[in-house]
């Protein structure tokens, strides 16, 4: 896979922040976490659905192990918070990535997002949330493919956003689905 990151200095950065990017493959958080510099990588935690990648030991030491990333339980009943290991993480310095459609769509389709990221957003509001679009991925990687195909893969990193305080959930996350897009409609017209 042959990577190219535009914008990556937005991604080299000190303190929290929260990096959020369109979901079309497991190829994408290897290439998210590529696109970092070295040096930020210690502080880079992944969030990540603890149903999937917590359902066997192997794969839960791998990835909390060797990747780092922070369980995320996606069907949490009652009072429990899923978001409370990520806001710990934030409250902490880390630098999460997410990916608020909440699992890996179809290849080319980008779905809705889910609110958890503008619930850390509200949380913390001092803390950016910098948007990326992710492309080819899901041609190196496609859903359900285990081998990578030799693609090109771009990572564009747009401008951080920052919740106001008068903004809604939905209108905090139309805003960032709409950054989000622009980036790679921006690629897109690039090429």
């Amino acid at each position: 896979v042959e990577l190219t990151v535009v914008r990556g200095d937005r991604l080299d950065r000190r303190g929290p922040a929260v990096v959020v990017a369109n979901h079309n493959s497991h190829l994408d958080t290897a290439v998210l976490l590529a696109s970092f510099p070295t040096g930020r990588l210690d502080h880079v935690r992944p969030v990540a659905a603890a149903d999937y990648f917590l359902r066997n030991r192997l794969l839960a030491w791998f990835t909390t192990r060797i990747v780092g990333i922070l369980p995320l339980d996606r069907h949490s009943r009652g009072d429990a918070d899923p978001l409370l290991g990520a806001t710990q993480a934030l409250a902490a310095g880390s630098t999460l990535v997410m990916f608020p459609e909440g699992t890996r769509g179809e290849p080319g389709v980008f779905g809705d997002l889910k609110s958890g990221v503008a619930r850390l957003a509200r949380h913390r509001p001092s803390v950016p949330v910098v948007p990326v679009w992710l492309d080819g991925c899901d041609r190196a990687m496609p859903k359900g493919s285990r081998l990578t195909h030799p693609v090109r893969c771009t990572v564009t990193v747009g401008r951080p956003l920052f919740i106001r305080p008068d903004e809604s959930t939905a209108e905090f996350l139309i805003r960032l689905r709409s950054a989000m897009v622009e980036l790679g409609t921006d690629l897109a017209e690039a090429a």
